[in-house]
């Protein structure tokens, strides 16, 4: 299909970059490869047989879930009172939903097209959640769910061949963006922590479990890189923290260090997350899925 030709690594490659230069990326990388992919979407619809006028239905809810994580909106619930716009506007992509699944019936083309909100529903509740951390992951993530609806078959990829029955039903039950954000994950949880040691040993900074989660820097140079400190004080104590919590005071904290004894202190990497995402998307269209395994 036209959705085995799409290529948004140059937004993904840019992306990247500049999660990786100031862990941060401008919405508008994710807006333009949403955009692309809505209109991808459009166009390999009104250019498919099988694709009804019902189904088009699909980019109600698919626009006002990609759009909403932009809008800088007060939440449903504000200082006790309740927002009625956003719960107005998610019951038109509710309903709209409803609407396509009563004319169409319950088909497979049906189940894919609502997968694609569905996926980034679940993105924005991950992210509320704390599963995913950055909220430019997960819009990354939703942006990748527009661009890949269906999965990607390009010349001969992926190595692992879909099985020819039931490609629905994995698109349905395991879109394209998740095993993205699942190979994402598995990446980063075992390459992260094996160069983290590896570099470690290197410099002959021993420590269990903290050589896999971190390294050790001059506490001085800590507020001008993108980590988060591993040691503390508590109680008069310097302790060790595996998982150190978001926010606080970073200066007072160092300070305590500081006056403490300590020079150079454990801390753990901002790692940016987007660099194995992009990578995801080239092992999740090379090699495939697992479950498509027959």
């Amino acid at each position: 299909s036209g959705i085995a030709t799409r290529a948004p690594h140059r937004d993904m490659t840019a992306g990247s970059v500049m999660d990786w230069r100031a862990r941060k990326v401008p919405n508008r990388v994710w807006i333009g490869l949403g955009t692309v992919g809505i209109g991808l979407l459009a166009f390999e619809m009104i250019s498919a047989d099988s694709i009804a006028p019902a189904h088009f239905l699909i980019f109600i809810p698919i626009i006002i879930v990609f759009l909403d994580v932009f809008w800088d909106r007060e939440p449903i619930f504000w200082e006790g009172k309740v927002n009625p716009l956003p719960i107005a506007i998610y019951l038109v992509a509710f309903g709209a939903m409803v609407t396509l699944v009563a004319l169409e019936g319950a088909t497979m083309t049906v189940g894919v097209l609502l997968a694609v909100p569905a996926i980034m529903l679940v993105f924005v509740a991950f992210y509320y959640l704390g599963i995913i951390r950055g909220g430019a992951d997960a819009k990354a993530l939703m942006a990748i769910a527009l661009m890949f609806p269906a999965y990607p078959t390009i010349a001969g990829l992926p190595l692992i061949e879909y099985p020819e029955q039931g490609m629905e039903v994995i698109q349905m039950m395991f879109p394209f963006a998740f095993l993205t954000l699942m190979n994402a994950a598995i990446l980063h949880a075992i390459a992260g922590p094996l160069l983290r040691f590896f570099k470690n040993l290197a410099r002959k900074d021993y420590g269990f479990p903290e050589m896999f989660l971190g390294h050790r820097m001059d506490i001085a140079d800590v507020p001008k890189r993108f980590v988060w400190p591993m040691e503390a004080v508590r109680d008069g104590e310097v302790v060790l923290l595996l998982f150190p919590k978001r926010g606080g005071n970073l200066n007072e904290e160092l300070a305590e260090l500081k006056a403490s004894g300590l020079d150079r202190i454990w801390v753990t990497p901002k790692d940016p997350f987007i660099i194995p995402m992009t990578v995801g998307i080239a092992f999740s269209a090379v090699v495939g899925n697992l479950v498509g395994l027959r």
